[in-house]
């Protein structure tokens, strides 16, 4: 199977701000390989949908978390065409690389990686290949859907938020996260968001279904994955089965605050958490209502004005090891 290449580089995450982008110093040796910077600012669609008309059909994504969740949205809503969605081959670039380590380049080195692109013209190319299901996130108010690996709500969404803020410095990635997880299981109360009010604190859940009444509950958190494991080799998720989606919600108040937020962390024994008000199942599809902020794969989402949003899997995709 040949190969017809585009680069992806995000020069502002934070990897390839510090340390350059290995795909910029490999792309001098490959004049006919298109490249495209993006730095979250203008849409990535703008810069990479003609050249996915183009049949462009594999993307080599170097950047954080947020830059494989702009390239797979943008795929995914130019997959209206005829044209199957391309291949991701995704390095390493950001602050968090969640992506990366689950479904990423084995081999990042410069050597390897031209090797690689040196045999894409070859027809007994055979790349490892791998298949993964991506969340797709639907709004009232999207046209097409945001597709990502990992969604959080309330607290848990803020203290990415106050991560990002406050604690993104030169250590940055599982360094920062884990230092806003010691602060919070430390100072729960006391530790406060952007808006003087404790970052831990209730924000309703709604669930909706479609057959039954509505679920209303005060949340402290939620959070979805079709991942297995998370960062820092967190196992947030029990009794899913073989459902694609893994659901975790934190009921409020969380009892015995500072304890359940160090066995949340510490990955407690199901029995334990469920103690604590923490519930887990797998789902395929869920629709709910909360106030924000809602998180995706480390962005933001817009809040549309009904507040209700769709979660469900996308179809395999395709990775590149």
């Amino acid at each position: 199977m040949t190969q017809s290449p585009v680069f992806v580089i995000n020069p502002k995450s934070h990897k390839v701000n510090m340390q350059g982008s290995t795909l910029t110093r490999i792309a001098v040796d490959y004049g006919d390989i298109p490249i495209v910077y993006f730095d979250g600012r203008t849409p990535l669609d703008e810069a990479l949908s003609p050249l996915l008309r183009q049949r462009k059909d594999t993307i080599y994504v170097e950047g954080g978390d947020g830059t494989v969740l702009a390239a797979l949205t943008t795929c995914f809503a130019h997959r209206a065409s005829a044209t199957p969605l391309p291949r991701l081959a995704i390095l390493p670039g950001g602050s968090t690389n969640l992506a990366h380590q689950v479904l990423g380049l084995k081999n990042v080195d410069t050597d390897a990686l031209k090797h690689r692109l040196d045999q894409r013209h070859q027809d007994t190319l055979q790349p490892d290949v791998v298949t993964h299901k991506a969340l797709l996130v639907e709004t009232s108010e999207t046209r097409t859907p945001f597709v990502g690996f990992l969604l959080s709500t309330g607290s848990l969404a803020r203290l990415m938020l106050y991560t990002q803020e406050n604690l993104h410095g030169k250590t940055r990635g599982g360094v920062s996260i884990a230092r806003a997880i010691l602060q919070l299981a430390a100072f729960p109360r006391s530790t406060k968001y952007a808006d003087g009010q404790p970052l831990i604190r209730s924000s309703p859940f709604v669930r909706i279904h479609a057959d039954a009444p509505e679920n209303a509950s005060e949340q402290a958190f939620s959070i979805f994955s079709t991942f297995r494991e998370l960062s820092l080799g967190l196992s947030p998720f029990w009794g899913r089965g073989d459902a694609p989606i893994g659901f975790t919600h934190a009921a409020w108040p969380i009892r015995r605050l500072r304890l359940g937020i160090a066995k949340a962390v510490l990955g407690g024994a199901p029995k334990s958490l469920e103690h604590h008000g923490l519930t887990s199942e797998g789902c395929t599809e869920m629709v709910f209502q909360t106030e924000g902020p809602v998180i995706l794969d480390g962005e933001e989402l817009p809040m549309p004005k009904d507040k209700t949003f769709k979660i469900s899997i996308s179809p395999d995709l395709e990775f590149i090891r």
